[in-house]
């Protein structure tokens, strides 16, 4: 048996027996890992909190391999005003799946651009859908694929209306796109370069189903999209 400290986010937790519970728990140092969070759901368990999705904190685990239980929980923040607005929820949870397959291995800039958006989400007004964006942007951009919709990629234009965006080539103006590339209008350019954020929130969702596909396409990020069809 060893034990070890990680700064860690719980990203999904299942019940396993009467009183346990199994977390995903996606770690500033190691990316994700499995912890048994024994007898957590007891009546005044002392652990219960760090077993509620959300919870951020430095865990102590013990075990050897992927065998891991949680033994100890300084809580950090528990995102617990979240859970209060249900289109602030629903996002959280996207953004903490998308987050968990995105690292199978630690991702450092990520987690703490990740922790970064639920704080805002949570105690600076950032709505639900600008959150998801901000994430998908973060996303891409922490793994190399940064996309720049103020300037074409190619000829260097000023971007000030529509764009497409290219796999071959990222954010081209109209003039030097390809065949390939999925159409922006300018709307919704200007909201992903941060020109604009007062727009429809249809337009937001549209944008971030943009988003999540370029993401499948160069991360190999899987995700449903029924979060975003309810929005539609």
């Amino acid at each position: 048996m060893e034990s070890k400290k990680v700064t860690a986010i719980v990203a999904r937790a299942v019940r396993y027996n009467e009183t346990d519970m199994i977390l995903t728990l996606v770690t500033l140092e190691e990316g994700c890992v499995t912890a048994t969070a024994k007898g957590c759901l007891k009546p005044n368990a002392k652990l219960r909190y760090a077993s509620e999705p959300m919870n951020f904190g430095e865990y102590m685990l013990a075990g050897k391999g992927n065998r891991y239980v949680v033994t100890e929980c300084a809580q950090i923040d528990s995102f617990s005003v979240l859970t209060a607005d249900i289109d602030k929820y629903y996002a959280t949870c996207y953004i903490l799946e998308a987050l968990s397959k995105l690292s199978p291995e630690s991702q450092p800039q990520l987690f703490l651009h990740t922790i970064g958006i639920l704080k805002s989400m949570a105690y600076e007004d950032l709505p639900a859908k600008d959150g998801v964006t901000r994430f998908l942007l973060s996303a891409l951009g922490d793994n190399g694929y940064v996309l720049d919709f103020t300037t074409c990629n190619v000829c260097k234009c000023v971007l000030d209306g529509d764009c497409v965006i290219s796999e071959q080539d990222g954010v081209v103006c109209a003039h030097c796109a390809g065949y390939d590339g999925v159409k922006i209008d300018g709307i919704i350019r200007a909201y992903l370069a941060g020109e604009n954020a007062d727009i429809p929130d249809k337009l937001k969702t549209n944008a971030n189903i943009v988003l999540s596909d370029v993401a499948h396409n160069a991360l190999g990020l899987r995700m449903s999209k029924h979060y975003f069809m309810e929005q539609l």
